[in-house]
């Protein structure tokens, strides 16, 4: 499965990611960034003074593949 991440830089300092698991996977660069800065502007994910997503840092796309040893859930 493909996921969409979105990195930013909160207001303290931190590296925050914002997983998106049902994202479209041909975003380009220009449309990432102007998301993030959006996201990064509405500050509605405040939380005690510090905004989690103030600064886009980066977005990328990550793949999970799960390679099964065993499963008796049948």
């Amino acid at each position: 499965m493909s996921k969409l991440e979105l990195i930013f830089e909160s207001s303290d300092k931190k590296v925050k990611t914002l997983q998106l698991a049902y994202a479209r996977t041909d975003v380009s660069e220009q449309v990432a960034r102007a998301q993030m800065d959006k996201i990064a502007a509405l500050k509605m994910f405040d939380n005690d003074g510090i905004n989690p997503y103030a600064k886009p840092l980066a977005a990328r796309y990550t793949e999970t593949t799960h390679a099964s040893i065993f499963d008796n859930r049948k």
